[in-house]
């Protein structure tokens, strides 16, 4: 199955940083939930590593 090119959402406006890191975060791939945590890429990289059920 081929996908088109992911979306990415603007979120300058919430002020969001990393959970884990701090680094301010300007885009992502979703639009974020207030009720979970929201990593930079690099830190959402070592998530994925850590947790199997994660796909990628």
């Amino acid at each position: 199955m081929q996908r088109g090119p992911r979306r990415m959402y603007d979120v300058r406006h919430l002020n969001l940083t990393c959970a884990d890191c701090g680094a301010r975060i300007e885009e992502l791939p979703f639009e974020p939930k207030t009720d979970r945590p929201v990593y930079c890429q690099k830190c959402a990289r070592n998530h994925r590593r850590q947790n199997p059920r994660i796909l990628r």
